[in-house]
């Protein structure tokens, strides 16, 4: 089924592609001048703006699916009204919407530097409890995003037959069940021990979880044992911040995330390492 989904969200960016690429092209032989600069804005808009609805339809709806979109849209209307921005209020607009994109690119370039490092960091890791941080559910069933977390806690568990995995989620928006639960009936189904799953499902943020979790693990195994976390890759580098800013000294366990949600998620990413270290919790 997994397959089949991901074909079928490759042929509709594909798709997509391809139609706008024809019609820019009909649109010039019929004497329509349309730059490349035009072109490569409105495709690029067109893709963004294309990634939110399919992530709408997949996923959860939360504020950051729609970010795509929001860098999109702006994209596709100033492709056509580039050729009319020369002068006046126009010209003044033009150069500070560029002026915002470079901004955005600037921020976004770091951020992506510090993720792809906290990445190659997290490796062999070792440690006596592993905290595997929420994501959305669709009804009881854990999404894509959340399984291949999972499989990761797995593969630690498997290595560490002496360690302890908190699932940690709360239940959000248009979830039926906490994550927590979701989470702790896939390791159960995938013939990990009951007696080795500690549930914390209050948590609604990533701040939560590490306070909570840790908690728990205080309560249930004591102060002094080590602990690792398993995230999303794109996620490993805030989360590992927010463990740090708490005095968790906690290593990271990178997951691997669903191809056609990495722009989504690495935008999103990018507004939540900016929000967190502005209000402190970084």
């Amino acid at each position: 089924m997994y397959t089949r989904w991901r074909l079928y969200i490759l042929c509709v960016f594909l798709a997509a592609i391809a139609v706008c690429l024809i019609g820019i092209h009909l649109l010039r032989r019929r004497g329509i001048r349309i730059s490349h600069v035009q072109a490569a804005l409105f495709i690029v808009g067109i893709v963004l703006t294309l990634e939110t609805g399919i992530v709408m339809k997949l996923s959860n709806y939360n504020l950051g699916v729609i970010l795509p979109a929001f860098f999109g849209l702006p994209l596709i209307a100033l492709a056509f009204l580039l050729p009319h921005m020369g002068h006046g209020f126009l010209r003044f607009l033009k150069y500070f919407t560029i002026g915002c994109y470079a901004v955005a690119f600037c921020i976004f370039l770091v951020c992506g530097m510090n993720m792809l490092r906290a990445q190659h960091k997290a490796a062999d890791v070792d440690a006596d409890a592993v905290i595997v941080l929420g994501a959305a559910v669709h009804g009881d069933k854990v999404t894509w995003v959340l399984e291949n977390r999972l499989n990761a806690a797995i593969d630690f568990l498997n290595a560490h037959p002496d360690a302890v995995c908190v699932v940690s989620g709360g239940q959000g928006a248009g979830e039926s069940v906490t994550e927590a639960s979701a989470m702790k009936k896939y390791l159960l189904a995938h013939d990990v021990a009951a007696d080795r799953i500690l549930v914390e499902d209050k948590a609604t943020n990533t701040v939560e979880n590490f306070r909570f979790s840790k908690a728990l693990i205080d309560a249930s195994l004591g102060a002094d044992v080590s602990i690792a976390f398993v995230t999303t890759d794109f996620h490993v580098y805030r989360a590992s911040r927010v463990a740090a800013a708490q005095g968790i000294n906690a290593a990271g366990i990178p997951a691997k995330d669903v191809w056609y949600l990495r722009l989504n998620n690495f935008l999103r990413e990018c507004v939540g390492i900016c929000v967190y270290s502005l209000t402190g919790r970084i």
